[in-house]
């Protein structure tokens, strides 16, 4: 009996339900008291249950001798009730076919707009950098447009060093820079061709870091404010002009 239970249980049932539904196959007609005793399931419970296998065809209610009874439908009705369930499931897979070509349109439509992350503080921009650094992992080429002072200097020390070994030379790296008077760029990797912009470039204050299919923008001046915008489209843009510059 316990092989029967376990059977309804892993497919069909509740554990109260398969007691109920096998007492009342052992008691034939019965009542709710009857039915619930054999179950071990108390009275109430026992009222939910039978109202929930009789929605599902499984019991039947009978009226003898001015008592209520209940009794189990033949179990013939459980493959029956597998039959149509299949079936409902091949309509809903016919169903969803249907739609499948519009809301793969706009998935694609909604996949191929750039993703932007945002990050502000001093902490954030840490998050930014490590950020960055996971997603250099795949890239082929870094061109980066900075302006170094002290404290930026002192962050690309670790940034650089970090970047540089976890791309084992394979990384491309030009850097376009201007610099404060009385302040020395970091160290670079061999890797890493440098090219200083001229003494009348206008001012600025932060960075731009250009990869194959990513950007990101940082600064400084007012409050530290870092953003990746993960496009090919917008990073192969930002290469083509840091190029033209590059080249001038």
């Amino acid at each position: 009996m316990q092989d029967l239970k376990t059977k309804l249980i892993e497919n069909l049932m509740s554990e109260k339900e398969a007691g109920v539904y096998l007492a009342m196959l052992e008691l034939g007609p019965a009542s709710v008291q009857d039915i619930a005793k054999k179950a071990e399931v108390n009275r109430a419970t026992t009222y939910v249950i039978l109202e929930a296998l009789k929605k599902r065809g499984l019991v039947t209610g009978i009226e003898r001798d001015k008592k209520n009874l209940f009794a189990a439908e033949s179990p013939e009705r459980i493959l029956g009730m597998i039959a149509e369930e299949l079936n409902r499931v091949k309509n809903k897979e016919g169903s969803m076919q249907e739609i499948i070509p519009s809301l793969m349109a706009i998935f694609k439509a909604v996949e191929d707009k750039p993703r932007v992350r945002y990050y502000e503080g001093e902490g954030g921009i840490k998050s930014c950098r490590e950020a960055q650094l996971e997603l250099a992992r795949s890239c082929r080429f870094c061109c980066t447009y900075i302006h170094y002072d002290k404290n930026v200097v002192a962050a690309a020390k670790v940034h650089e060093k970090e970047r540089l070994k976890m791309s084992s030379g394979r990384l491309k790296v030009k850097i376009l820079y201007s610099i404060e008077d009385g302040v020395d760029i970091p160290m670079f990797c061999p890797n890493v061709e440098l090219k200083q912009l001229p003494k009348h470039t206008p001012p600025f204050h932060g960075e731009l870091n250009v990869f194959d299919n990513f950007v990101i923008l940082a600064t400084a001046k007012t409050k530290p404010i870092g953003v990746i915008l993960e496009s090919g489209d917008f990073a192969g843009l930002c290469k083509s002009f840091f190029e033209l510059l590059w080249n001038f």
